[in-house]
């Protein structure tokens, strides 16, 4: 009896940390029925990883010809907000450009790939906050620019799709949750801004709904899936919470005011989770939160 093959899922980016930490997720969990394969560009350390340069066509092409991914997540890109400030170009080149050619590619060769695309809660301008998967997107950056963008070339395509919104991924290897770790570890004083609200989204809860979705891909009927913490916090609030798990932080957390004036953070970004996460998320924001620093 022949045994089924496994089905492939691809992750474009997988050096970088969110695609990283969903590759070796993925690896450890569903071995036994699929595939997990992904790319780098620059940084790789891991020998079993493709060189892919995103914006190059035949390549893209050959690459998805050669494994015929079942699924095709796109983590890759540059989520450099004040770079993209600088040089719309090169933001365009790098988070919507790749979209467009992924999606050319699937259709070009008649493909039954399922394409998901990570966006960002930046296609929201940033005024009101509590932003739904429905709400109607209007970016105030180039880089909130260039991921809508992209995500309307998806929608306008013939592919099957998925866009997954998340914003502020929080865990080991996350240059701000990193950061913030050693600054309450090191500093007498940490300062942090209290008007400005996001939903930090930790990475064990990321990984843990792409999963389900890779699992129930077909009984999702949602196209566009906010995959965030279920806690509105400011920075300030974040960082406080997480102090009060560290053991050892002596630091004193300073709030201060962000000057809009003269700053591309917006006022408020949080993102309300889509009925997919509600119905699936099986431990809370705090649980999550307390396995990333118990990996400390």
């Amino acid at each position: 009896m022949m045994t089924p093959r496994k089905q492939v899922i691809s992750i474009v980016g997988a050096s970088g940390f969110l695609g990283r930490s969903l590759h070796s997720y993925l690896t450890g969990r569903i071995s036994a029925k699929y595939e997990v394969i992904g790319t780098y560009f620059s940084r790789n350390s891991n020998n079993l990883l493709y060189k892919l340069d995103i914006r190059n066509y035949k390549e893209v092409e050959k690459y998805i010809l050669m494994y015929k991914p079942d699924y095709l997540i796109l983590t890759a890109g540059t989520k450099d907000i004040q770079l993209c400030e600088k040089d719309y170009q090169y933001a365009y080149s790098i988070n919507t450009k790749p979209v467009e050619i992924i999606s050319q590619v699937i259709e070009k060769n008649q493909l039954a790939t399922k394409f998901i695309f990570f966006s960002t809660d930046y296609v929201f301008d940033g005024e009101r906050g509590y932003y739904r998967d429905t709400d109607t997107p209007e970016p105030k950056t180039n880089y909130g620019r260039t991921k809508l963008l992209a995500e309307n070339l998806i929608r306008n395509s013939g592919v099957d799709f998925k866009i997954v919104r998340s914003a502020a991924v929080m865990g080991r290897g996350g240059l701000f949750f990193d950061w913030i770790l050693e600054e309450l570890r090191n500093k007498q004083e940490v300062r942090v801004f209290k008007n400005t609200y996001f939903s930090p989204t930790p990475i064990g809860l990321l990984n843990d709904m792409m999963l389900k979705l890779l699992i129930d891909y077909k009984n999702c009927n949602s196209k566009i899936i906010h995959i965030v913490g279920e806690m509105r916090l400011s920075r300030y609030d974040f960082v406080m919470f997480l102090s009060g798990y560290l053991t050892g932080s002596r630091a004193y957390i300073i709030p201060e005011d962000i000057d809009y004036s003269r700053s591309i953070f917006q006022k408020d970004l949080s993102l309300m989770q889509s009925d997919f996460v509600k119905g699936n998320q099986q431990k809370s924001f705090e649980e999550y939160i307390k396995t990333e620093l118990m990996n400390d």
